[in-house]
């Protein structure tokens, strides 16, 4: 018999794959057939739960869909906890903003995904809301690690550079998107360099 030790990291493990799977999944038919011609039965069949199930995790299909960017976007401040004790604020932020740019196989994603839901979201008027909330809630967690990692800068500094750090990203994608160029991940570094220059050699 399973132990209750082990039962309970596998149900959370189960749920973590619930949620991606249910998030990916509206994506994909909102990218094939428009977000209009999207409803959330169609979504839990895919994944072969049902409605309910679907509304345990998610409140609308729009919040599924930009759950998946919100997720990628919390993975900064994940990334910038692991950056070494010591490392300058402007650089540790730096590496820990262009893991959004690791392969999307990482993180089960077909390959242009991230292109793909830029097109969405561009197009579809009504998922603007619920990115602007995702990409809200991860800017709020990249606040608190980087006062964690800063304790003396105080929350309004904290608060302020990591609203720069997105800001600075997406004015980088846009310069790249207008221009192509070099590499999108290069001309997002450029830009975070001289968003960031500012904080220069915190620790």
């Amino acid at each position: 018999m399973e132990s209750l030790t082990a039962a309970g990291p596998r149900r959370e493990r189960n749920k973590r794959q619930t949620r991606f799977d249910l998030a990916k999944a509206a994506f994909e038919l909102a990218r094939r057939h428009g977000l209009g011609a999207v409803r959330v039965p169609q979504i839990a069949e895919a994944v072969g739960v049902s409605t309910r199930t679907f509304n345990n995790y998610f409140s609308s299909r729009e919040q599924a869909i930009a759950w998946l960017a919100g997720r990628r976007a919390a993975a900064v401040g994940d990334a910038l906890r692991d950056r070494p004790d010591g490392e300058p604020l402007d650089r540790a932020l730096t590496a820990a903003a262009l893991t959004q740019y690791r392969p999307a196989a990482q993180d089960g994603l077909p390959a242009g995904w991230l292109r793909d839901f830029r097109d969405l979201v561009a197009r579809e008027p009504a998922l603007h809301g619920a990115y602007l909330t995702a990409m809200a809630d991860a800017e709020r967690d990249l606040a608190t690690a980087i006062a964690e990692r800063v304790p003396d800068g105080g929350q309004l500094f904290s608060q302020v550079v990591a609203s720069m750090v997105f800001g600075v990203e997406r004015a980088g994608v846009r310069y790249w998107s207008e221009h192509r160029d070099g590499t999108l991940v290069d001309a997002v570094r450029q830009a975070l360099a001289v968003g960031l220059a500012g904080i220069g050699g915190v620790r």
